[in-house]
């Protein structure tokens, strides 16, 4: 078979080579005419995408301007045309392209706003190659109306922030309205009481006994809606701040007993009070403020309960790290409360039903004031109640355990316990006002010390310290000639060898910050502030001239603190004075007759130097006022005093205001004392 092919194929083998070569022509034919197809739709694709580009740039609703580095405009569109009409004439001098010349040299992009009559465009400059050519597009974007748009934001914005300035000043100006009209009030209503308790003291027909008790209790209700008042523009305007110190809660309970006590008997009601065991004896917190949220809920617990009991339980539980929260429950058998009108109490000037404040009174800011003391304490007070069979109340306080040192500073520890002190110590006492001079005076016996001197001048402290070694030395600051600074330096430097360094103790009429170290500098170991307090007195005294001898003063489980500032509003303090005199109708006369003689001296020294303007002799006057109304009580004028104090040389206007204040101060003291001694 294959003899017979090879003949075949070398007979056509031209022909077979032929057919070859023309088949391979027109595959490579087809091939190409293939592949030119595929080019020219791929070639129409790309021209029509590049027509479709040109037309972006030309048909964009927004201005497209391409400029030459010779200021020659290379392209822009019909929305460059529309938006700037006068392009065509002013060319790269259009305001619209001015300022571009430095940045032909840009390499990244860059925005700028340009504002062009009442159009504010955002422009975004990019450069471009043409050819060789460096060329600069700018695309331009109106943004006027987002700019009105953010304009009126601000404008709205300005005025919430103008208006709730202005609810603020409002709020502030409530704020102070209500403090001004309490404090102004106050006072008056302080000095009804106080004269009326008076009056009741003395010898009178049953009858006019009987009225004014009645004027007495109206008084004292007026007094409480005044002081709701006022402790609640203090919490409105963010002023009302929270004590820490030490103190036994077990005094709260029995505080509340001795003031509630009687009136709930007289209503026929028990009081019953529960203390827990696990209770520590000191914790720390703010005791005045518990007494007025215990005050407060104890008196609306005896106010709307007709029959059965009131209960105030007092528990704790103690955490870690020596934490402890504190809880008080008050829960009485009244009236109770709707479920629905529960937590409208505790809402400002609202009471459970409006019927209740016709028939049992009140403000109806009791609770508001409580619910805020306790959240600025950081504690929390839920209330259980159903209508006609009682209410609980229940408060719980974050505190913790006071340690030995929080309980060494209280006064509360203070008034429990009894001081050692060298009761033979050498003591001079030094002041230019006879009042204060005899306050210490009665300080000092009291304590159970004999031999101390007396100086009214700092010129007469020091001589006295030339004859006599001082082991502690009571230093009024202020004083005419030479002052307690002056005279303490000179003391310091007769120091030698044959006379013992005393101990300086500053009593000064500045509480301010800085008084310590101005007292420091002038070589005193310590200073104690007026008014002075017996309990800080004693302490300064145990703490400079501890003995073995055991002291306390009489009636000190009694002692009140001096407290501010609910008593400097007081006009006259009878319970400062008696403490003062120990209660000796003697001492307390000779105290009037002395304190107002001084105070018509040192009036008539303040009417002389402020005819003369002079200043330092009237802030001498005032001052010397000022630390003898502390110490009797005439609280009210020694506010005036302290405030006076603080005013400057150039003042004068508001020196006169004042000035005018503590004479009319003077008259009403005077007037209070000068009835007292005839009676």
């Amino acid at each position: 078979m294959h003899d017979n092919i090879l003949p075949l194929l070398e007979t056509h083998f031209y022909s077979v080579a032929a057919l070859l070569v023309i088949a391979i022509a027109g595959l490579c034919w087809l091939v190409k005419y293939i592949s030119m197809r595929r080019l020219s739709r791929y070639l129409h694709k790309a021209k029509q995408e590049a027509r479709e580009m040109a037309q972006i740039s030309y048909l964009n609703p927004h201005p497209l301007i391409q400029i030459s580095r010779d200021n020659r405009i290379v392209y822009a569109n019909s929305a460059a045309y529309a938006a700037f009409p006068d392009l065509g004439k002013k060319g790269v001098s259009h305001s619209a392209l001015s300022g571009l010349t430095d940045h032909f040299e840009i390499e990244e992009p860059i925005v700028r706003e340009i504002a062009l009559g009442t159009k504010i465009h955002h422009q975004t400059i990019a450069p471009v190659m043409r050819g060789d050519h460096r060329d600069l597009v700018i695309y331009c974007y109106d943004i006027s109306q987002r700019k009105a748009y953010e304009e009126s934001l601000r404008r709205s914005e300005k005025r919430a922030e103008n208006a709730q300035m202005e609810a603020e000043r409002a709020n502030k100006a409530r704020g102070d309205f209500l403090a001004n009209m309490s404090h102004e009030l106050r006072t008056p209503m302080n000095g009804i009481i106080g004269l009326t308790d008076m009056l009741l003291e003395s010898p009178m027909k049953e009858e006019q006994k009987t009225s004014l008790k009645a004027v007495n209790k109206s008084s004292r209700n007026l007094l409480s809606l005044l002081n709701d008042l006022l402790d609640f523009s203090k919490i409105e305007a963010g002023e009302l701040t929270i004590e820490t110190i030490a103190f036994r809660p077990v005094d709260l309970l029995q505080q509340i007993e001795s003031l509630h006590g009687p009136v709930a008997r007289s209503k026929g009601l028990h009081l019953i009070t529960r203390y827990a065991d696990q209770m520590p004896d000191f914790i720390m917190g703010d005791p005045s403020r518990l007494l007025q949220i215990l005050n407060n809920l104890v008196s609306n617990a005896i106010k709307f309960t007709p029959q059965g009991e009131v209960t105030i339980e007092m528990d704790g539980e103690a955490q870690e790290r020596a934490s402890f929260v504190f809880s008080i429950t008050v829960r009485d058998t009244g009236i109770g409360i709707p479920k629905n009108k529960q937590q409208s109490v505790f809402a400002k000037f609202q009471q459970a039903d409006s019927s209740t404040a016709r028939k049992y009174g009140g403000t109806g800011l009791g609770l508001a004031i409580t619910k805020d003391l306790v959240a600025i304490m950081q504690g929390t007070i839920n209330i259980e109640s159903a209508e006609g069979e009682g209410t609980a109340f229940t408060l719980s306080i974050p505190s913790k355990i006071a340690d030995e040192t929080d309980i060494a500073s209280s006064h509360e520890a203070l008034c429990h316990q009894n001081f050692s002190l060298n009761l033979n110590a050498k003591i001079m006492i030094v002041d230019d006002h006879p009042v204060n001079l005899l306050y210490l005076r009665q300080v000092l016996t009291r304590a159970g010390f004999e031999g101390f001197d007396e100086a009214a001048s700092g010129h007469e402290a020091v001589e006295l310290y030339k004859s006599r070694a001082y082991d502690l030395i009571l230093m009024d600051c202020q004083m005419p000639d030479m002052d307690g600074y002056e005279a303490s330096r000179q003391i310091r430097a007769l120091e030698n060898n044959y006379l013992t360094p005393p101990t300086i103790i500053a009593v000064t009429a500045d509480a301010m910050k800085g008084a310590q170290a101005k007292c420091l500098d002038a070589q005193m170991n310590d200073y104690i502030s007026k008014p002075i307090e017996k309990m800080k007195l004693l302490q300064i005294l145990h703490k400079w001239i501890p003995g073995a001898a055991m002291t306390e003063f009489i009636n000190l489980q009694n002692t009140a603190q001096i407290k501010q500032p609910d008593n400097d509003i007081l006009p006259f303090d009878t319970a400062r004075l008696h403490d003062f005199t120990g209660g000796k109708k003697d001492i307390e006369d000779q105290l009037i007759v002395m304190f107002l003689e001084s105070l018509r001296e040192d009036t008539a020294k303040m009417e002389i130097a402020l005819r003369n303007d002079n200043y330092i002799n009237w802030d001498e006057a005032v001052h010397k006022i000022y630390g003898a109304a502390s110490n009797i009580g005439a609280y009210a004028l020694a506010k005036l005093c302290d405030e006076a104090q603080s005013l400057s040389d150039g003042d004068n206007t508001k020196i006169m205001e004042c000035h005018q204040a503590i004479l009319a101060r003077c008259a009403e003291i005077t007037a209070i004392l000068q009835q007292r001694a005839a009676a």
